[in-house]
C-alpha cells in the first residue's frame, strides 16, 4: 500500500513556502539598495550604484523568479490533490515501484504529474478552471523558468519588478481571499528570525516592503494586489501601528478610506487586510492637519498621537 500520502494543505504550504522565498530574496534586494538613501548619498550615487547592484543581482533573480514558478506547481497540485492526490501520480502503471517487495511504498517514490500537464489536469478534475490569464502567465514563466534552469542563455533578463509581478499574479489568482501582506507576515512570525526576538518587528518589516514594493508597482497593479488607489491619501493602519515597534521608527502609512468619502467612517489596511472604524475629528497635535481618529484606541492616523479625549472616553 501507498504510505506518507500529501494532502492538499502539505502541497498548498508548500507551494506558499516557496513564493516567501523568492519574495524575501527580492526584497533584500530592494531593502539593501533603499538603504543608500538613508545613509546620506545622494540621489546620482545611488542611481550609478543601482545600475551595477542590479547587473550583478541578475543570478538573485532569475533564481528568484525560477523558485516562483515551483511554489506555483505545487499549489496548483494542491488543487487537484482536492479532488484525489492519487490524480498527481503519473506514468504507465507498469512502471510503478513494485508493490510486491513487502514493504509499504511511499508516495514521493512516484513520479507525479509534469510542469506542462498540470493546468490540463485541473481543468480537467475542477469544477472551477484557471483563468485565461493564468494559463498564459504560467506558461511564459515556466516557459523562462525552463530557459534559466536547463541552459546558458546571457540575453535572458529578469527585471525586479517583473518578479514582484509574478508573485502577486500568482498568489492573487490562486488565494484571491488573502492579502500578501497576511502570507509574508505568518511567514516572518514563524521564521528562524522571530526566534532570535525579531517577532517584535515583523509589522515594521512586513510594512516597509510593502511600502517599497508600491513605489515600484503602477497604480493599476496595485489596485489590482492590494485593493487600494495609490494616489488615495494614505493613513497608518491601527493595528499594524500597534503591534509595530516604534524603538526603530514606524513612518509607513498604506490603510485607506473605505470608502473614498469626505465622511467615511472605515478605513482599509492592505496589508493585514483588515477594515476599522475610525472618526472624523481634528487631531488635537496643533502640528497636524489630520481628522482620522481611529475608533478603537484614539490614535490620530495621520500623525499617530493619541487623543486625550478619546482616550477616556474608550477607557
Amino acid at each position: 500500500m501507498i504510505i506518507d500520502i500529501p494532502t492538499s494543505e502539505d502541497f498548498y504550504t508548500s507551494g506558499k513556502e516557496l513564493l516567501d522565498f523568492a519574495w524575501n530574496t527580492v526584497v533584500e534586494l530592494i531593502t539593501n539598495l533603499d538603504y543608500l538613501g538613508e545613509y546620506g548619498f545622494d540621489s546620482n550615487t545611488v542611481e550609478e550604484v543601482s545600475d551595477a547592484y542590479w547587473k550583478s543581482a541578475k543570478r538573485s533573480l532569475t533564481t528568484a523568479l525560477s523558485i516562483t514558478q515551483q511554489g506555483v506547481e505545487f499549489i496548483l497540485k494542491g488543487r487537484i490533490s482536492d479532488v484525489s492526490v492519487f490524480i498527481l501520480i503519473a506514468g504507465d502503471p507498469g512502471k510503478w515501484p513494485s508493490p510486491y517487495n513487502g514493504i509499504d511504498l511511499k508516495f514521493s517514490q512516484f513520479r507525479t504529474l509534469d510542469a506542462q500537464d498540470l493546468i490540463k489536469v485541473h481543468d480537467t478534475v475542477s469544477a472551477t478552471p484557471l483563468s485565461i490569464d493564468f494559463v498564459k502567465s504560467f506558461n511564459l514563466l515556466r516557459e523562462k523558468r525552463n530557459a534559466i534552469m536547463h541552459s546558458i542563455d546571457k540575453s535572458i533578463n529578469v527585471p525586479v519588478v517583473e518578479v514582484i509581478d509574478s508573485i502577486l499574479f500568482m498568489h492573487k489568482s490562486l488565494f484571491p481571499d488573502e492579502t500578501w501582506g497576511q502570507v509574508r507576515h505568518r511567514f516572518l512570525t514563524d521564521s528562524p528570525y522571530s526566534e532570535l526576538g525579531g517577532i517584535d518587528y515583523v509589522s515594521n518589516i512586513v510594512c516597509r516592503e510593502i511600502y517599497l514594493v508600491f513605489h515600484l508597482l503602477t497604480p493599476s497593479k496595485i489596485k489590482t494586489y492590494f485593493s487600494v488607489d495609490k494616489k488615495q491619501r494614505s493613513y497608518f493602519c491601527p493595528k499594524c501601528y500597534l503591534e509595530a515597534s516604534h524603538d526603530i521608527g514606524f513612518e509607513y502609512k498604506l490603510a485607506v478610506l473605505n470608502p473614498k468619502d469626505l465622511d467615511s467612517t472605515k478605513i482599509y489596511c492592505p496589508v493585514c487586510n483588515g477594515e476599522y472604524e475610525v472618526i472624523r475629528e481634528e487631531c488635537e497635535s496643533s502640528d497636524c492637519l489630520g481628522n482620522v481618529i481611529s475608533h478603537e484606541d484614539g490614535i490620530c492616523l495621520t500623525c499617530g498621537e493619541y487623543s486625550s479625549s478619546h482616550a477616556s472616553e474608550v477607557h
